[in-house]
Protein backbone atom coordinates (compact mmCIF):
# COMPACT_ATOMS: atom_id res chain seq x y z
CA UNK A 1 0.00 0.00 0.00
CA UNK A 2 0.96 3.68 -0.78
CA UNK A 3 0.45 6.43 1.98
CA UNK A 4 2.25 9.88 1.27
CA UNK A 5 3.65 11.22 4.37
CA UNK A 6 4.60 14.60 2.95
CA UNK A 7 4.44 17.25 -0.28
CA UNK A 8 7.49 19.14 -0.73
CA UNK A 9 6.56 21.38 -3.82
CA UNK A 10 7.95 24.72 -5.47
CA UNK A 11 5.37 25.98 -8.34
CA UNK A 12 6.55 28.56 -10.86
CA UNK A 13 3.09 30.45 -11.51
CA UNK A 14 3.37 32.80 -15.17
CA UNK A 15 0.50 35.33 -14.56
CA UNK A 16 0.91 36.47 -17.96
CA UNK A 17 0.88 33.24 -20.13
CA UNK A 18 -1.09 31.64 -17.65
CA UNK A 19 0.95 28.62 -16.98
CA UNK A 20 2.83 27.19 -14.18
CA UNK A 21 5.74 24.54 -13.65
CA UNK A 22 6.14 22.70 -10.30
CA UNK A 23 8.51 20.43 -9.11
CA UNK A 24 7.10 17.82 -5.82
CA UNK A 25 9.05 15.48 -3.27
CA UNK A 26 6.40 13.31 -2.17
CA UNK A 27 8.36 11.24 0.87
CA UNK A 28 5.64 8.25 1.11
CA UNK A 29 5.71 4.77 3.33
CA UNK A 30 5.08 0.98 1.22
CA UNK A 31 3.56 -0.98 3.99
CA UNK A 32 3.72 -3.85 1.76
CA UNK A 33 5.15 -5.02 -1.81
CA UNK A 34 4.13 -3.47 -4.76
CA UNK A 35 5.24 -2.76 -8.70
CA UNK A 36 2.97 0.07 -9.52
CA UNK A 37 1.82 3.33 -8.07
CA UNK A 38 -1.14 5.43 -9.04
CA UNK A 39 -1.37 8.99 -8.46
CA UNK A 40 -4.03 11.25 -9.51
CA UNK A 41 -3.31 13.81 -12.35
CA UNK A 42 -5.33 15.34 -14.69
CA UNK A 43 -4.00 18.57 -17.09
CA UNK A 44 -0.60 18.43 -16.78
CA UNK A 45 2.36 17.15 -18.85
CA UNK A 46 4.52 15.43 -16.77
CA UNK A 47 8.25 16.27 -17.69
CA UNK A 48 10.35 13.74 -15.20
CA UNK A 49 9.90 11.21 -12.35
CA UNK A 50 12.30 9.56 -10.30
CA UNK A 51 12.25 7.82 -7.19
CA UNK A 52 14.77 7.27 -4.43
CA UNK A 53 15.32 4.82 -1.56
CA UNK A 54 17.83 5.71 1.11
CA UNK A 55 19.23 8.28 -1.15
CA UNK A 56 20.00 6.01 -4.34
CA UNK A 57 17.54 6.40 -7.56
CA UNK A 58 15.72 3.52 -8.83
CA UNK A 59 14.67 3.11 -12.40
CA UNK A 60 11.17 3.94 -13.06
CA UNK A 61 8.80 4.57 -15.97
CA UNK A 62 5.73 6.23 -16.49
CA UNK A 63 2.35 6.49 -18.41
CA UNK A 64 -0.78 9.39 -18.13
CA UNK A 65 -3.78 7.34 -18.93
CA UNK A 66 -7.50 9.20 -18.03
CA UNK A 67 -6.82 11.29 -15.12
CA UNK A 68 -4.16 8.99 -13.54
CA UNK A 69 -0.02 9.21 -13.66
CA UNK A 70 1.29 5.67 -13.26
CA UNK A 71 4.79 4.78 -11.99
CA UNK A 72 6.49 1.04 -13.42
CA UNK A 73 9.07 -0.16 -11.32
CA UNK A 74 11.39 -3.23 -12.56
CA UNK A 75 11.49 -4.97 -9.41
CA UNK A 76 8.73 -4.55 -6.62
CA UNK A 77 9.25 -2.09 -3.73
CA UNK A 78 10.22 -3.62 -0.42
CA UNK A 79 8.47 -2.15 2.75
CA UNK A 80 9.92 1.37 3.68
CA UNK A 81 10.07 4.91 3.34
CA UNK A 82 10.03 6.09 -0.53
CA UNK A 83 10.77 9.58 -2.10
CA UNK A 84 9.12 10.43 -6.12
CA UNK A 85 10.61 13.12 -7.34
CA UNK A 86 8.30 14.63 -10.06
CA UNK A 87 8.60 17.80 -12.53
CA UNK A 88 5.71 18.95 -14.16
CA UNK A 89 3.88 21.38 -16.11
CA UNK A 90 0.12 22.97 -16.03
CA UNK A 91 -1.93 25.73 -16.98
CA UNK A 92 -3.81 28.77 -14.82
CA UNK A 93 -7.52 28.41 -16.39
CA UNK A 94 -10.39 30.58 -16.29
CA UNK A 95 -12.85 27.59 -15.12
CA UNK A 96 -11.97 27.94 -11.17
CA UNK A 97 -11.15 24.21 -11.23
CA UNK A 98 -7.29 23.77 -9.82
CA UNK A 99 -5.25 27.18 -10.57
CA UNK A 100 -7.06 29.49 -11.90
CA UNK A 101 -7.34 33.52 -12.62
CA UNK A 102 -9.59 36.07 -11.55
CA UNK A 103 -9.13 39.12 -13.68
CA UNK A 104 -9.74 42.91 -12.01
CA UNK A 105 -8.31 46.07 -13.16
CA UNK A 106 -6.27 49.04 -12.64
CA UNK A 107 -6.36 52.32 -13.53
CA UNK A 108 -8.70 50.80 -16.42
CA UNK A 109 -5.61 48.24 -17.11
CA UNK A 110 -6.63 44.63 -17.10
CA UNK A 111 -4.28 42.18 -14.26
CA UNK A 112 -4.76 38.86 -12.49
CA UNK A 113 -4.67 36.76 -9.48
CA UNK A 114 -4.03 33.25 -9.96
CA UNK A 115 -6.39 31.49 -6.97
CA UNK A 116 -6.89 27.72 -6.27
CA UNK A 117 -9.85 25.57 -5.59
CA UNK A 118 -9.13 21.72 -5.20
CA UNK A 119 -12.88 20.75 -3.52
CA UNK A 120 -14.01 18.51 -4.05
CA UNK A 121 -11.13 16.49 -6.35
CA UNK A 122 -8.96 18.97 -8.23
CA UNK A 123 -5.74 19.07 -6.71
CA UNK A 124 -4.97 16.65 -9.09
CA UNK A 125 -5.08 19.22 -11.74
CA UNK A 126 -2.18 21.14 -9.51
CA UNK A 127 0.04 18.35 -9.08
CA UNK A 128 0.19 14.78 -9.01
CA UNK A 129 -0.73 13.16 -5.70
CA UNK A 130 -3.37 11.06 -3.76
CA UNK A 131 -6.55 13.04 -4.01
CA UNK A 132 -8.47 11.43 -1.25
CA UNK A 133 -9.90 13.33 1.51
CA UNK A 134 -8.88 10.66 3.96
CA UNK A 135 -5.05 10.73 2.46
CA UNK A 136 -3.90 13.25 4.78
CA UNK A 137 -0.30 14.54 4.59
CA UNK A 138 1.90 17.14 5.97
CA UNK A 139 2.82 19.71 3.00
CA UNK A 140 5.81 22.06 2.32
CA UNK A 141 5.02 24.70 -0.09
CA UNK A 142 7.42 27.76 -1.95
CA UNK A 143 5.88 29.46 -5.00
CA UNK A 144 8.71 31.44 -7.21
CA UNK A 145 7.11 34.74 -8.15
CA UNK A 146 7.45 38.03 -9.81
CA UNK A 147 9.24 40.31 -7.37
CA UNK A 148 6.53 42.86 -7.04
CA UNK A 149 3.56 40.16 -6.57
CA UNK A 150 2.89 38.36 -3.07
CA UNK A 151 1.68 35.06 -2.56
CA UNK A 152 -0.43 33.46 0.18
CA UNK A 153 -0.81 29.95 1.29
CA UNK A 154 -2.25 28.17 4.22
CA UNK A 155 0.67 28.70 6.36
CA UNK A 156 3.21 31.71 7.04
CA UNK A 157 5.85 32.83 5.45
CA UNK A 158 8.88 31.77 7.10
CA UNK A 159 11.21 33.17 4.52
CA UNK A 160 11.57 35.43 1.45
CA UNK A 161 14.87 35.61 -0.99
CA UNK A 162 15.28 37.05 -4.41
CA UNK A 163 15.81 34.74 -7.07
CA UNK A 164 18.00 36.60 -10.14
CA UNK A 165 16.87 40.24 -11.15
CA UNK A 166 12.96 39.90 -11.20
CA UNK A 167 12.22 36.61 -9.30
CA UNK A 168 11.94 35.77 -5.44
CA UNK A 169 11.27 32.40 -3.44
CA UNK A 170 8.51 32.94 -0.86
CA UNK A 171 8.15 29.98 1.48
CA UNK A 172 5.30 28.33 3.87
CA UNK A 173 5.79 26.86 7.17
CA UNK A 174 4.97 23.15 6.62
CA UNK A 175 1.36 22.39 7.40
CA UNK A 176 -0.22 20.04 9.59
CA UNK A 177 -1.74 16.42 8.53
CA UNK A 178 -4.67 17.67 6.02
CA UNK A 179 -6.50 16.72 3.02
CA UNK A 180 -5.38 17.84 -0.67
CA UNK A 181 -8.72 19.77 -0.82
CA UNK A 182 -7.64 22.06 1.58
CA UNK A 183 -4.35 23.04 0.15
CA UNK A 184 -4.69 26.62 -1.04
CA UNK A 185 -1.83 28.86 -2.91
CA UNK A 186 -2.67 32.21 -4.14
CA UNK A 187 -0.55 34.73 -6.20
CA UNK A 188 -1.02 38.95 -7.00
CA UNK A 189 -0.97 42.50 -5.90
CA UNK A 190 -2.23 41.45 -2.84
CA UNK A 191 -3.31 44.44 -0.33
CA UNK A 192 -3.36 43.03 3.53
CA UNK A 193 -5.45 43.85 6.59
CA UNK A 194 -4.39 42.67 9.82
CA UNK A 195 -5.93 42.30 13.11
CA UNK A 196 -5.01 39.50 16.03
CA UNK A 197 -7.36 37.00 18.50
CA UNK A 198 -5.02 35.95 21.02
CA UNK A 199 -1.82 35.08 18.93
CA UNK A 200 -3.26 34.10 15.88
CA UNK A 201 -3.14 36.81 12.98
CA UNK A 202 -6.78 37.48 11.22
CA UNK A 203 -5.89 39.12 7.71
CA UNK A 204 -8.24 40.59 4.74
CA UNK A 205 -6.36 39.77 1.63
CA UNK A 206 -7.74 41.69 -1.61
CA UNK A 207 -7.02 42.89 -4.95
CA UNK A 208 -5.62 46.79 -4.89
CA UNK A 209 -8.32 48.94 -3.65
CA UNK A 210 -10.45 46.91 -1.63
CA UNK A 211 -9.08 46.20 1.48
CA UNK A 212 -10.97 48.81 3.41
CA UNK A 213 -14.16 46.44 2.72
CA UNK A 214 -12.76 43.88 4.71
CA UNK A 215 -12.83 45.47 8.42
CA UNK A 216 -16.30 43.91 9.49
CA UNK A 217 -15.42 40.49 7.70
CA UNK A 218 -12.17 40.64 10.22
CA UNK A 219 -14.32 41.72 13.62
CA UNK A 220 -16.64 39.45 12.97
CA UNK A 221 -14.05 36.43 12.43
CA UNK A 222 -12.51 37.41 15.54
CA UNK A 223 -15.42 36.89 17.71
CA UNK A 224 -16.14 33.92 15.90
CA UNK A 225 -13.18 32.52 16.70
CA UNK A 226 -13.68 32.80 20.18
CA UNK A 227 -17.01 31.65 20.31
CA UNK A 228 -16.23 28.17 18.32
CA UNK A 229 -13.19 27.46 20.60
CA UNK A 230 -15.38 27.83 23.44
CA UNK A 231 -18.22 25.52 22.33
CA UNK A 232 -15.48 23.27 20.70
CA UNK A 233 -13.06 23.62 24.14
CA UNK A 234 -10.28 23.15 21.63
CA UNK A 235 -8.33 26.03 20.12
CA UNK A 236 -8.06 26.94 16.69
CA UNK A 237 -4.68 25.54 15.39
CA UNK A 238 -2.80 27.46 12.94
CA UNK A 239 -0.94 30.49 13.46
CA UNK A 240 -3.13 32.44 10.65
CA UNK A 241 -6.80 32.75 9.25
CA UNK A 242 -6.94 34.78 5.52
CA UNK A 243 -10.14 35.73 3.75
CA UNK A 244 -9.15 36.54 0.31
CA UNK A 245 -11.58 37.84 -1.93
CA UNK A 246 -12.18 36.84 -5.86
CA UNK A 247 -14.47 38.62 -7.72
CA UNK A 248 -15.64 36.16 -9.41
CA UNK A 249 -15.53 33.03 -6.88
CA UNK A 250 -18.63 30.91 -7.53
CA UNK A 251 -19.28 29.69 -4.36
CA UNK A 252 -19.74 32.13 -1.72
CA UNK A 253 -16.56 30.70 0.62
CA UNK A 254 -14.49 27.70 0.47
CA UNK A 255 -12.80 26.48 3.56
CA UNK A 256 -9.03 26.06 3.03
CA UNK A 257 -7.28 25.22 6.19
CA UNK A 258 -5.74 28.76 7.23
CA UNK A 259 -6.67 30.76 4.02
CA UNK A 260 -10.80 30.94 3.44
CA UNK A 261 -11.36 32.17 -0.36
CA UNK A 262 -14.82 34.31 -0.65
CA UNK A 263 -16.79 36.06 -3.09
CA UNK A 264 -16.07 39.70 -3.09
CA UNK A 265 -19.68 40.65 -2.76
CA UNK A 266 -20.26 38.28 0.79
CA UNK A 267 -16.84 39.61 2.01
CA UNK A 268 -16.85 43.23 1.78
CA UNK A 269 -19.01 45.22 3.52
CA UNK A 270 -19.26 49.17 2.51
CA UNK A 271 -20.49 51.70 4.81
CA UNK A 272 -23.95 53.60 3.83
CA UNK A 273 -23.74 50.53 0.90
CA UNK A 274 -24.30 47.22 2.07
CA UNK A 275 -27.43 46.38 3.80
CA UNK A 276 -28.11 44.76 7.09
CA UNK A 277 -29.47 41.93 4.84
CA UNK A 278 -25.99 41.41 3.31
CA UNK A 279 -24.42 42.27 6.20
CA UNK A 280 -26.00 39.50 7.50
CA UNK A 281 -24.95 37.63 4.93
CA UNK A 282 -21.31 38.18 4.64
CA UNK A 283 -21.67 37.57 9.17
CA UNK A 284 -22.90 33.79 7.88
CA UNK A 285 -20.42 33.04 5.37
CA UNK A 286 -17.22 33.79 7.95
CA UNK A 287 -18.92 32.04 10.82
CA UNK A 288 -19.44 28.91 8.50
CA UNK A 289 -16.14 29.31 6.77
CA UNK A 290 -14.66 29.09 10.07
CA UNK A 291 -16.41 26.43 11.62
CA UNK A 292 -14.92 24.32 8.93
CA UNK A 293 -11.65 25.28 10.30
CA UNK A 294 -12.40 22.44 12.96
CA UNK A 295 -15.24 20.13 11.54
CA UNK A 296 -13.89 19.59 7.93
CA UNK A 297 -10.42 20.48 7.97
CA UNK A 298 -9.11 19.05 11.17
CA UNK A 299 -11.57 16.45 11.06
CA UNK A 300 -12.13 15.31 7.84
CA UNK A 301 -14.87 12.94 6.06
CA UNK A 302 -13.58 10.11 4.24
CA UNK A 303 -14.83 10.21 1.53
CA UNK A 304 -17.64 13.03 -0.25
CA UNK A 305 -20.83 10.64 0.37
CA UNK A 306 -20.68 12.55 4.17
CA UNK A 307 -20.64 15.31 2.70
CA UNK A 308 -23.64 16.27 3.75
CA UNK A 309 -22.95 16.33 7.62
CA UNK A 310 -20.01 18.33 6.77
CA UNK A 311 -21.90 21.06 5.63
CA UNK A 312 -25.01 21.14 7.49
CA UNK A 313 -22.86 20.84 10.53
CA UNK A 314 -21.07 24.19 9.48
CA UNK A 315 -24.45 25.86 9.05
CA UNK A 316 -25.56 25.04 11.93
CA UNK A 317 -22.75 26.45 13.63
CA UNK A 318 -22.56 29.53 11.79
CA UNK A 319 -26.32 30.07 12.72
CA UNK A 320 -25.37 29.51 16.38
CA UNK A 321 -22.81 32.17 16.29
CA UNK A 322 -24.22 34.50 14.57
CA UNK A 323 -27.63 34.69 16.62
Amino acid sequence: MFIPKNYNITFTPDLEKFVFTGKEVITFDITEEIDVINLDSVDLEIVRCQLLRKGKSIDVEHEVDKGALRLFFKQPLVKGEYKIVIEFKGTINNFLAGWSRSGYQVDGKPRYMATTHFEPADARRVFPCIDNPSYKARFDIALKINKYLSAVSNMPIVREKVVGKVKKLVTFAQTPLMSTYLLYMGVGEFEFAELKYRDIVIRGVTTPGKIQYTQFALESARKFLAYFEEYFGLEYPLPKIDFIGVADFGPAGMEQWGAITCRENVLFYIPGMTSIVLQKRIAEVVAHELAHQWFGDLVTMKWWDDLWLNESFATFMAYKAVH
